[in-house]
């Protein structure tokens, strides 16, 4: 019996470290993924986009996608795969600037890709809790619209007014919902939080490159469109 145990752990133990390599080739920052999430700048914007309209049988809301920030563990975000109608955020989403459109073209060495990949995971660390203040900051403007949304919906339903009366009520809701959201002070301070994060990761990103890939960078860079 412990010959055969014997010969079952040398058929084994060949299996386990192949299992592990291929691990650790998934994992290694050095293969850097560019199709990644990980590669993905977020803005003001992207969480403006974040938050769905209002119609008349639904509420205004916080797409959970991007303000729990799933987004980073799923295979549909990404260049090149058109998200599709069940995540209207994606489909909002500026993918000229996924930056592995850009470092996929500038033949990073493995040293560079692994501290790109430092980089982007220390700069979504801190997005993700800018998008919370985010969402926090503004619940209660929701909330408030929300309710208004309710009212409309409920007048629609007693005839008190017509359905293109409704929908012209809700169109003007979610206007001034916007626009209530941009004017709050909250907004303004993250806002440009969310534009210094990025223009950090952006420079130090810059600074690990050469200068051929410096040229590269900054021609593709310049096309970015962002809040500021």
């Amino acid at each position: 019996m412990k010959k055969l145990n014997w010969f079952m752990l040398l058929l084994i133990l060949p299996l386990f470290f192949t299992a592990c390599k291929k691990e650790s080739e998934v994992t290694s920052p050095t293969n850097l993924n560019f199709d990644s999430p990980q590669l993905a700048i977020l803005d003001y914007f992207d969480a403006k986009n974040g938050i769905e309209e209002a119609t008349l049988d639904s509420d205004i809301s916080f797409n959970s996608k991007l303000f729990g920030y799933s987004f980073m563990v799923t295979n549909d975000f990404k260049p090149g795969m058109g998200p599709t109608l069940k995540d209207l955020w994606m489909i909002r989403y500026d993918w000229n600037k996924h930056l592995g459109l850009i470092l996929r073209k500038l033949n990073l060495t493995d040293e560079q890709k692994t501290k790109v990949a430092d980089l982007t995971k220390a700069y979504h660390e801190a997005m993700k809790g800018l998008v919370q203040q985010f969402k926090d900051a503004n619940k209660s403007i929701v909330e408030a619209a929300n309710a208004e949304r309710k009212a409309i919906a409920q007048d629609l339903k007693d005839g008190k007014i017509t359905r293109q009366q409704a929908m012209d009520k809700i169109k003007a809701l979610n206007e001034k919902t916007k626009k209530a959201i941009d004017e709050n002070p909250a907004s303004v301070r993250i806002k440009k939080q969310m534009c210094d994060l990025t223009k950090k990761l952006l420079d130090d990103i810059k600074a690990l490159l050469n200068a051929d890939q410096v040229t590269k960078w900054d021609a593709a860079i310049k096309n970015l469109k962002l809040p500021c």
